[in-house]
């Protein structure tokens, strides 16, 4: 999992099927698209375009939520128990980051004193702005898809959740970390090819691995058939005993890079 050093990134991600092993999507934007102003790349992530053309990156400081503090506003859509489950979800991520009883983040319903904030809406995907984006002027928003029907598809899961608000404060996916190659082989002739671009690796301009260890267990890593064309692996842990996208909880370098981000002591 890293920390995100470029300005306005979006999550967005459209699920076909949801499962433990990969609560990922097998169908998505195509890169190239716009959507809403804002440019598809990097299989779920987003840049506006201006931002696109123009490679504009900043520090981590510019995503990290002021004093670890996530105000939100929560869609009057969302069921009760929706809701139940979002904010279970949140109080989980404080919970497992606190130290020694003390909250390193926090997620609270906006007041009117807050500058920035997080709009949790229904709507098509799964899908989270990276940060606290100090340079985007418009809402912030983390999209949950819900389920119409028994079979459609939705992001009412803990683990779907928990993974966009870990994007909401600022992370990157594991396996597009700029050394994931030392970790991983990427089988490209079993990827999709509208899908290829979602296994670009970031490079240390544009992220920041924090000094942590790669991390097959991160709730931020995609499953082995990701994207796959032939239900055959896309991606293989070069550590032979290794599992990849199947943890459901933040795993303990998940906690130590949020712990380290936010400077919690």
């Amino acid at each position: 999992m890293t920390v995100m050093k470029l300005t306005m990134i979006n999550c967005w991600i459209i699920l076909k099927t949801v499962t433990l092993v990969s609560a990922y999507p097998s169908q998505q934007f195509l890169p190239g698209q716009v959507k809403d102003g804002e440019y598809l790349v990097g299989g779920d992530m987003i840049f506006p375009t201006h931002n696109m053309m123009r490679g504009v990156a900043q520090s981590t400081a510019g995503t990290r939520w002021t004093n670890g503090i996530v105000p939100y506003v929560m869609s009057t859509a969302f069921t009760a128990q929706q809701q139940t489950l979002i904010t279970g979800a949140m109080r989980n991520i404080e919970r497992l980051t606190a130290i020694s009883g003390r909250k390193c983040v926090q997620f609270r319903p906006k007041i009117a004193t807050d500058r920035y904030s997080i709009l949790i809406k229904t709507g098509r995907g799964c899908s989270s702005h990276v940060g606290q984006n100090t340079g985007w002027t418009g809402q912030l928003q983390l999209t949950l898809q819900v389920s119409t029907t028994p079979q459609s598809s939705h992001c009412m899961y803990e683990r779907t959740i928990m993974h966009e608000l870990l994007h909401t404060l600022g992370f990157n996916h594991e396996h597009q970390r700029s050394d994931r190659d030392s970790f991983l082989t990427i089988n490209y002739a079993n990827i999709q090819n509208s899908y290829v671009f979602a296994f670009d690796k970031l490079t240390s301009a544009n992220s920041d691995n924090q000094g942590t260890p790669y991390d097959y267990n991160s709730i931020m890593h995609y499953g082995r058939k990701a994207f796959s064309s032939n239900g055959q692996p896309t991606m293989v842990p070069k550590n032979p005993t290794a599992t990849i996208g199947v943890k459901t909880t933040l795993s303990p370098i998940d906690i130590q890079e949020i712990q380290k981000f936010y400077q919690c002591k």
